[in-house]
């Protein structure tokens, strides 16, 4: 049991790095990315939460340098040409619109942005980089690969060994953007801590340090004394 708390506590620890530190790549080596590391990152998309369980994804997997080119040429983005591997995501809407409703569209967008971040994740573990591009061309992308029209491109994600990466941008504090109970009630700087557990372990903590600071303070003045 102790060798599984271990094991689970470095699995954690290892997803919240991941989470932390998950970017993109600026230029991408030509060296290719291996079938079975890409097979591994689609199998992650197929398992992403499914409004309804409709699990309305499906993928197209583009490795020709025309295709990319292609891909490229339609979001405005020249990564997608010089990755090995291009990811596009697709979501059936018409599906998702017979068990959702009128809300079908935000399921979709629900689902497939939940896919992309576990794929990117894995992308990562496998020591790749990624990136993630959407306002693209809809249509190009539809007529370009033959996507039916029930079918809509949600995103594309570039796959590649990674020659410089994309520096993390800045992230707003954990006290800018995490309030307790209603919005604007910010509980004090403990949120900006990395080791931040809960409001309750951090209160019990802070209790224990005035505490021990009043004992202390009270054993000096009876000494003055």
């Amino acid at each position: 049991m102790k060798g599984l708390n271990a094991e689970l506590q470095v699995t954690a620890v290892n997803v919240f790095d991941a989470v932390r530190n998950l970017g993109s790549f600026r230029s991408a080596d030509d060296k290719p990315v291996e079938r079975k590391k890409v097979g591994k990152i689609l199998e992650a998309g197929r398992h992403a939460p499914s409004p309804g369980n409709v699990q309305s994804l499906e993928f197209i997997v583009i490795e020709e340098e025309e295709s990319r080119a292609k891909l490229a040429e339609a979001s405005g983005d020249p990564r997608l040409e010089e990755a090995p591997v291009a990811v596009i995501v697709l979501a059936d809407t018409a599906r998702m619109r017979r068990r959702i409703g009128d809300e079908f569209h935000d399921a979709c967008n629900a689902e497939a942005a939940s896919a992309v971040q576990g794929m990117r994740m894995v992308a990562k573990e496998e020591g790749l980089s990624s990136c993630w591009v959407t306002g693209f061309d809809q249509m190009a992308v539809k007529t370009g690969f033959g996507i039916p029209e029930n079918v809509e491109p949600m995103g594309i994600i570039g796959l590649c060994y990674p020659r410089s990466e994309v520096e993390p941008d800045h992230r707003f504090g954990m006290n800018e953007v995490v309030f307790y109970e209603k919005y604007d009630n910010q509980v004090g700087s403990v949120f900006d801590g990395l080791e931040w557990e809960g409001l309750h372990e951090n209160t019990e903590i802070a209790s224990k340090k005035t505490k021990r600071f009043y004992w202390k303070l009270k054993e000096r003045l009876s000494d003055l004394i």
